[in-house]
């Protein structure tokens, strides 16, 4: 007679439950670097027009 299947679902929902957090965090600092670059451009942009009166 076979020996049961070991379970294996505390393992497996822990490890779920890392990448799951590790993904977020991943997703979450992506998030951030786009808003700061998106943040910056948008700064430059009225930014120049007050630089341009400014000069003259």
């Amino acid at each position: 007679m076979r020996q049961p299947a070991p379970d294996f679902t505390t393992a497996f929902l822990a490890t779920l439950g890392v990448l799951l957090f590790m993904g977020l965090l991943t997703a979450a600092a992506l998030w951030g670097w786009a808003g700061v670059v998106f943040g910056a451009l948008g700064f430059d942009r009225i930014a120049q027009p007050l630089a341009r009166r400014a000069r003259c």
